[in-house]
């Protein structure tokens, strides 16, 4: 009996951002970090890390270089990369020739396709603040889907949130990650979306009223507090970086607010900055 196609696809290869890297690299000469990030729907590490695993299969080359006084990196796949993606190619078009002819599992194929499990989850886990400080522990974390629900923990109260739910939405949510820290006298929370319209963070910050707490070197943010509802103080930080929006909100006394707060929010900002 012949091997299955499945087994001709290359691990290196057939990772969706890396077929997509060398996909896009096959019709053009060069082509800027920066457009590669824009097509694939990538953060910069994010790509960073899918293009060192294909440099490191020389698959593809990478040209840092100066212009117009700004350093800029072209992208551009080898020989190796073309003869590489051709052979993928090949073995996809066998696996869907398979499935028209009935020899083949649909679904199987369709896995093949998708993205690495939980790796956009990661992605947007690892850019939210994970250093616990003194005095906090990590409490509790969560993937946000794109429908503004905590993945791991369904039945966690979120539903209060639904007006925001509703801007995020319209703004082509896309996903996002949850991460809390509580102490003694305060409790943390720090909430990541990536939405879809890149311009969308600062839009939606720019709708916020005018800051109420300041904070030195956190441009662009809106920062806030108040009182709650149900007694005692909330403090809280909105932050924009690229395509995501950040809140960074803390409970607890209003000292406590004002000393902390802006340690949590400067952390956060030096995590989508790196």
């Amino acid at each position: 009996m012949d091997a299955h196609p499945a087994q001709r696809l290359d691990d290196v290869v057939h990772q969706r951002v890396r077929l997509g890297i060398l996909t896009v690299l096959s019709t053009e000469p060069r082509v800027a970090f920066t457009v590669l990030r824009d097509l694939l729907g990538q953060p910069d590490s994010g790509l960073s890390r899918h293009l060192r695993v294909l440099e490191d299969a020389r698959l593809v080359d990478t040209d840092k270089v100066i212009e117009d006084r700004k350093p800029r990196t072209w992208i551009s796949i080898t020989d190796a990369g073309r003869h590489a993606l051709r052979q993928e190619l090949a073995a996809l078009r066998s696996m869907i020739s398979a499935i028209e002819t009935g020899g083949a599992d649909l679904l199987a194929f369709a896995a093949l396709l998708g993205d690495e499990p939980g790796e956009r989850d990661r992605e947007r886990a690892d850019l939210v603040i994970s250093e616990v400080p003194a005095g906090f522990r990590l409490a509790r974390e969560s993937a946000v889907d794109s429908n503004y629900r905590l993945v791991s923990m369904p039945g966690a109260d979120w539903g209060s949130h639904s007006s925001q739910a509703l801007t995020f939405r319209s703004h082509g949510l896309l996903g996002g990650h949850f991460r809390s820290f509580a102490s003694a006298t305060a409790g943390v929370h720090v909430m990541l979306v990536e939405l879809g319209n890149p311009q969308a963070p600062i839009a939606i910050l720019s709708a916020l009223a005018p800051s109420n707490l300041l904070i030195d070197g956190l441009d662009p943010y809106r920062g806030f507090v108040t009182e709650r509802e149900g007694g005692g103080t909330l403090g809280v930080c909105w932050i924009a970086v690229g395509p995501y929006l950040v809140c960074v909100s803390m409970t607890g006394d209003e000292e406590v607010i004002r000393a902390q707060l802006p340690h949590f929010a400067a952390g956060q900002r030096a995590k989508l900055t790196r």
